[in-house]
């Protein structure tokens, strides 16, 4: 961001420049994480809301993609907390449930469709050291099937897990908008 550039509040049209500049990297930043395109479009209108409060606080020292896209992260984990709080309800443990018990193998069946898809997100190799580590074998041993160190496997399946678990929370509450 050049200093001529630089955001002041109230700037309508340094704010509308970046608008149009970003709109549509920021629309498919937030549906390829979603998949949904209605809630991409709450998102970027959540983020652009977020930017236009903040706008003469952002750094002219880092660029303003990288402070625009690090404010659509946060928005997203925001409203994504939000979604799964108001998906819960406390539950009296001594009332009887009103739902029909399912049995623990269709339940078991979702889950493991659900980390299926999940697990289709990853990358080609993390996803096969990943799948060697689901099938038993260990950090070191996938290692040196693959000529690669043990703490690249760590790594690479530490981040399938974090990928996994981001995933998974988008697909259930997208499946319950």
């Amino acid at each position: 961001m050049n200093k001529s550039d630089h955001i002041q509040p109230g700037s309508t049209a340094a704010f509308e420049k970046m608008y149009y500049q970003f709109h549509e990297k920021l629309y498919y930043y937030f549906l390829k994480r979603t998949g949904s395109a209605d809630f991409t479009q709450e998102l970027v209108q959540l983020t652009f809301i977020k930017v236009w409060r903040y706008f003469g606080h952002l750094d002219e020292n880092i660029p303003l993609s990288r402070q625009l896209f690090r404010i659509a992260r946060t928005t997203l984990i925001d409203v994504l907390r939000q979604k799964a709080q108001q998906k819960m309800v406390p539950v009296d443990p001594e009332m009887p449930s009103a739902e029909p018990d399912m049995s623990a193998a269709l339940i078991h069946r979702d889950n493991m469709q659900l980390i299926h898809r999940a697990m289709e997100s990853l990358p080609a190799e993390r996803k096969k050291i990943f799948q060697y580590r689901i099938n038993g074998l260990t950090n070191k041993e996938i290692a040196e099937q693959l000529s690669l160190s043990v703490k690249t496997v760590e790594n690479q399946v530490n981040r399938a897990i974090k990928q996994i678990k981001e995933v998974l929370v988008l697909l259930l509450i997208i499946s319950q908008l």
